[in-house]
């Protein structure tokens, strides 16, 4: 029976098939769907702040980008959203993790303190917008920890757990752990979310839409941005440079661990030799010892043969004296009978 309720997309969108060319995990694309259509980026911020959207009254995105001029200057591609006019979220896409993600820890938290550093000149403290970054990546940052779906970090009090604020977080959002969001996560969406971003073909994505609500926009907004020469073009050439950028990290990366593991070695090949120097200056010096303690017992034998050669000699010289004192008597007084 058919559908009567199916989406209906645009020509382009409905004959469009196969593989996405720019796909939703390209900072530009993101980027150009979230400030053309404000419905999407409405959606995509409830999703990550899991509220309804409903509550979303208003949103504004704070750093759009003039296209025509974007190779002239750079471009920071974050979503930076003022929320309800009161809080900001900072959604920053990091699809290409270098083999050492530490830089990446130290870049979110960077970007957080200066989203939080917002107050006016002249206002009171009480002003400063709450501040959240978000970080989509597809893969863990740490390799300590539970995987999870979605995560949430605020500054807390080590002994008792206490929260010091809410108005100060960091939130990460997994695609490789889809399977495991929460009801909550489902319930804001955000799991249709992550299947948006990790949607590789037309057909996935259509498949998305047919919820309804904001993916439809997200489809045609896609299909907008790839239909268009200019940003498509924009797209691909940013993807190419993250691609290379990455490439180039990560294999600096591994060279500095192989100079790392190969000054390591060098040091224990050093230690170790050191080691065998000393062994061999202590076998030396034992060897040393015993030639001299060897030479010693020798002139010790020398002297004893010496002195037995000395006796040797005297006890001759009593005994030819004693025969030449026996030949005179013998001489004087006969033979002894």
């Amino acid at each position: 029976m058919e559908n009567k309720n199916r989406i209906s997309f645009s020509p382009g969108l409905m004959n469009a098939t196969g593989e996405i060319p720019e796909k939703l995990t390209n900072d530009i694309v993101l980027h150009s769907i979230t400030q053309n259509n404000k419905d999407v980026l409405k959606g995509l911020t409830a999703s990550l702040l899991m509220l309804p959207v409903s509550e979303v009254t208003d949103v504004e995105l704070m750093n759009p980008i003039d296209y025509r001029n974007y190779a002239d200057k750079e471009i920071i591609l974050d979503i930076k959203a003022l929320v309800n006019g009161r809080k900001i979220v900072n959604v920053e896409l990091q699809m290409s993790l270098a083999t050492d993600s530490t830089w990446w820890l130290n870049r979110s938290l960077l970007y957080l303190c200066r989203t939080f550093d917002n107050l006016k000149g002249g206002n009171d403290y009480g002003y400063i917008r709450p501040s959240i970054q978000v970080c989509i990546v597809p893969k863990e940052l740490f390799s300590d920890t539970e995987p999870e779906f979605y995560s949430q970090y605020y500054l807390k009090n080590e002994r008792s757990g206490h929260i010091y604020t809410r108005d100060f977080s960091l939130r990460v959002l997994y695609l490789n752990h889809t399977d495991m969001a929460t009801d909550a996560d489902r319930s804001s969406g955000l799991d249709y979310w992550a299947k948006a971003f990790l949607a590789s073909t037309w057909e996935d994505l259509k498949g998305l839409a047919e919820r309804g609500d904001v993916f439809k926009e997200v489809a045609e907004e896609m299909y907008t941005v790839n239909a268009d020469e200019n940003q498509r073009s924009l797209a691909e050439a940013h993807r190419k440079y993250v691609e290379t950028f990455t490439t180039l990290t990560n294999g600096l990366a591994r060279a500095e661990k192989k100079a790392e593991e190969a000054e390591q070695n060098l040091q224990k090949a050093q230690q170790e030799a050191q080691k065998q120097v000393q062994e061999a200056q202590q076998q030396l010096q034992e060897a040393l010892q015993q030639l001299q303690e060897a030479q010693k017992q020798v002139q010790e034998s020398e002297q004893r043969a010496a002195n037995a050669e000395q006796s040797a000699r005297e006890e001759k010289q009593h005994a030819e004296t004693a025969e030449a004192e026996l030949a005179k008597y013998i001489e004087r007084f006969g033979v002894l009978k």
